[in-house]
């Protein structure tokens, strides 16, 4: 429903109605708690309006050839957008304020203010606080660029035609699935990137892999170097390494996020942040009793999926607070929809090398080598996991080529459940599957492990060891 009652202390005040903050609110309403969400913008936040929805839309759009790809993506946003929106002015247990909210000192209970459209301030009363403001794109001016030019995530799919030539800079998960997008649209694609290669948190044969894969299609790579300058008379970039890119209709600014805290009151009510965001750990609980953060806000997670397990756990916190706050949140796995696919699961790469190498192997299954490659003609992909010797316990696992995203879910389901390869050997995979790729990686394994039993035991044995000492 729309409005609320400044008299009453509701269960929880909700700041943000993106992904975090609709699991919130619904999760809470499902407990039978009346719950106010706060929203200045649209409802859905950045993933609906701006960010998951759109882009894949538009990857949807440019691969089965629409006319008019813009349009489209954007009645499938607006449409989504407009019923998340629907849901959450008719529902009778959440209570939707429009406007700015801000924390204050006061705690017992929480108030927040509201500063509405039409310029008056609400109250709002609450034993509980959730941030769920979300993140924003880092932006930077470019010499000689103008703002008709330079677009971010955030205003690229209000373009109406499908440029020419465009620039992404930044290397990572926005720009390879536009890359993807806007070679389907048959625009000339460029990527500029400061790193020494792309995607760079990852491992170096994920890097490896999708760039020749988009290179194979035509995106031309600027890796090591940046935008300079640009001269809009003759729509050049000049390169910081000496080269240029004429004839630049578009340039795409994504080369990283930052949390939304500005305006928020958060030191006013004593909540720490950090260069990430708002420090909260695992349930979304802050250094302030009653405050809750999730999402983007907290740099914890930067995914859609990742807000939505939180947010889900703080519900839990907030819902049945007596009940004991233990264990981990369950494993995340990250996804990129170009073409090939990239997804992960597990630890991160530094993570996995700073542990003994005593302890773990590495298995690889280059995916053109498997039936369902040969018989794609697929030219690039890779499939790989990091795993404890003798139990095959899974520490990391990355894949890069056709269905990523869904064949990693093996293997998210193997670190939540404690299986290792060495139980998913005897595994069947259908025929001929890009999943045999999980069963080939654990065929490896099982050759290196079987007829070497008390050497692998061993070695698992003294892996665990050197990694405890490690820690210490």
């Amino acid at each position: 429903m729309i409005g609320h009652d400044p008299t009453r202390t509701y269960k929880a005040v909700v700041i943000g109605a993106g992904s975090g903050g609709l699991t919130l609110a619904i999760g809470l309403a499902g407990f039978g708690h009346d719950t106010v969400l706060v929203e200045a913008g649209r409802v859905g936040g950045d993933c609906t309006n701006v960010g998951c929805i759109p882009s894949k839309a538009l990857l949807h759009a440019a691969v089965s050839g629409e006319r008019d790809p813009f349009g489209y993506v954007r009645r499938k946003r607006d449409d989504l957008a407009t019923r998340e929106d629907h849901e959450m002015e008719e529902h009778e247990q959440i209570h939707l304020v429009r406007g700015r909210a801000r924390l204050t000192s006061e705690r017992d209970p929480h108030v927040v203010e509201v500063d509405a459209p039409d310029g008056t301030v609400h109250r709002v009363l609450a034993d509980n606080v959730v941030i769920c403001a979300g993140s924003q794109p880092v932006e930077f001016a470019i010499e000689g660029m103008s703002d008709d030019t330079l677009v971010t995530n955030e205003t690229l799919f209000e373009l109406h035609d499908v440029p020419g030539t465009i620039v992404l800079v930044g290397g990572g998960a926005i720009s390879l699935e536009m890359a993807t997008a806007f070679r389907d649209l048959g625009s000339a694609v460029h990527i500029v990137e400061l790193a020494d290669r792309l995607i760079g948190n990852d491992d170096p044969l994920v890097s490896s892999t999708i760039r020749a894969a988009l290179e194979r299609r035509g995106v031309v790579m600027h890796i090591g170097t940046s935008i300079e300058r640009f001269d809009e008379p003759t729509r050049t970039a000049h390169l910081a390494n000496g080269d240029t890119i004429p004839g630049v209709d578009t340039v795409l600014l994504a080369v990283g996020r930052r949390p939304r805290l500005d305006g928020l009151g958060l030191k006013e009510a004593g909540v720490e942040t950090s260069d990430q965001g708002v420090v909260a750990d695992g349930w979304g609980r802050t250094n302030v009793d009653g405050i809750f953060a999730v999402g983007d806000i907290t740099g914890n997670t930067l995914t859609t999926h990742g807000a939505n397990a939180i947010g889900r756990r703080a519900v839990r916190a907030i819902a049945l607070p007596y009940l004991p706050k233990t264990g981990d949140p369950r494993a995340m796995a990250n996804a990129v929809y170009s073409r090939p696919e990239i997804a992960s699961v597990g630890l991160s790469p530094s993570e996995v090398e700073a542990m003994s190498p005593a302890g773990r192997r590495r298995y690889e299954i280059q995916m053109p080598g498997i039936d369902r490659g040969y018989t794609d003609d697929l030219e690039h992909g890779v499939a790989m996991v990091d795993v404890e010797r003798f139990s095959g316990k899974i520490l990391r696992a990355a894949i890069v080529g056709p269905s990523a995203a869904e064949i990693i879910g093996m293997f998210t389901l193997a670190i939540d459940q404690g299986i290792g390869l060495r139980k998913m050997f005897a595994m069947v995979h259908p025929y001929p599957s890009y999943s045999q790729v999980v069963g080939q990686l654990a065929d490896d394994f099982a050759r290196d492990t079987y007829p070497a039993l008390p050497k692998e035991w061993w070695g698992m044995m003294r892996g665990r060891v050197k990694n405890r000492l490690a820690r210490r």
